[in-house]
């Protein structure tokens, strides 16, 4: 009964482990690979199994146990996330100290009424984290909505192929006001390099409102009849016109076929989509219906 328990404590330590670190990177916006993350688990996982062996041995008492428990914070931290300022360290220590509490008590409550089996108890564990993930920071939510609405795009615009990663925006009702197409946001530095120099300083020109050097850049280039100037109106009711370009084709990348759209125009914006770089695209909900 006692080997069984102690099997069952060691496995859930690990994957609370995991899961906090895994939790605490995301919710600090801290890029860390997942071997290191589960490399910090099992270094922590080490340590508890060693503590909770003592325990049923009689070596420590319970109210050691639980102090030096939380140590194994320490080593954990520091495989997963590497050498950090110690302000930093010990703010992401703070974290993982925080939510490992919460999913400890979630843990032992579930446990608790079910007999300490181990199945419903890795249930409670990681249903407390994620709850207090979602609660605190909407880290669930964020996480599900990206994994649910992304979508790997092709772009095709004459003979170059822009291969890039979208998220399907069900708040962009844009369409070109001339042909009603919609209108798919796209980070500039995504498609500079695939631009010709003209068309660069174009873009650049309209953006600092220079709409005479605009005309005068595409006057004579094919790209006129690409170039699109879409109204728009933000949050807040701000007013503005974004530049775009007419695209050949628009290829979905996403499920078991590849669908395209002919019918989409580009929206260039000159910020980022992503602060963290998950995507470079904003997709019209529209073009999925259109594709074919």
């Amino acid at each position: 009964m006692t080997g069984g328990v102690i099997v069952n404590a060691c496995v859930m330590t690990v994957v609370m482990h995991w899961l906090t670190l895994w939790a605490t990177a995301a919710i600090l916006g801290y890029r860390t690979r997942h071997s290191r993350l589960l490399a910090g688990s099992v270094a922590a996982g080490v340590i508890d199994a060693a503590l909770i062996a003592m325990f049923f041995a009689d070596r420590i008492p319970a109210g050691a146990a639980v102090p030096l428990a939380a140590l194994s914070i320490i080593p954990a931290v520091a495989v997963s996330f590497g050498r950090l300022p110690l302000a930093r360290f010990l703010l992401v220590c703070a974290h993982v100290l925080g939510i490992s509490v919460l999913a400890f008590g979630g843990a032992s409550a579930t446990a608790y009424l079910t007999g300490w089996r181990l199945v419903p108890t890795l249930i409670g564990l990681v249903g407390t984290i994620l709850l207090t993930a979602e609660i605190g920071w909407g880290l669930v939510h964020r996480r599900v909505r990206d994994w649910l609405l992304f979508v790997p795009i092709e772009v095709r615009l004459g003979e170059v192929t822009l291969k890039l990663d979208a998220l399907i925006d069900t708040g962009n009702r844009l369409r070109d006001p001339i042909t009603g197409s919609p209108v798919i946001l796209l980070e500039y530095s995504a498609v500079a390099d695939a631009l010709p120099e003209r068309v660069r300083r174009a873009f650049t020109a309209f953006d600092a409102g220079d709409f005479g050097l605009v005309s005068e850049l595409l006057a004579d280039s094919s790209w006129l009849a690409r170039f699109r100037v879409i109204p728009f109106v933000s949050v807040g009711a701000e007013k503005g016109l974004l530049a775009g370009f007419r695209v050949d084709e628009v290829r979905l990348l996403a499920g078991p076929r590849m669908t395209s759209s002919r019918n989409a125009v580009i929206g260039v914006l000159m910020r980022r989509v992503s602060p963290e770089g998950a995507f470079a695209a904003l997709l019209h909900p529209d073009i999925l219906a259109e594709a074919s």
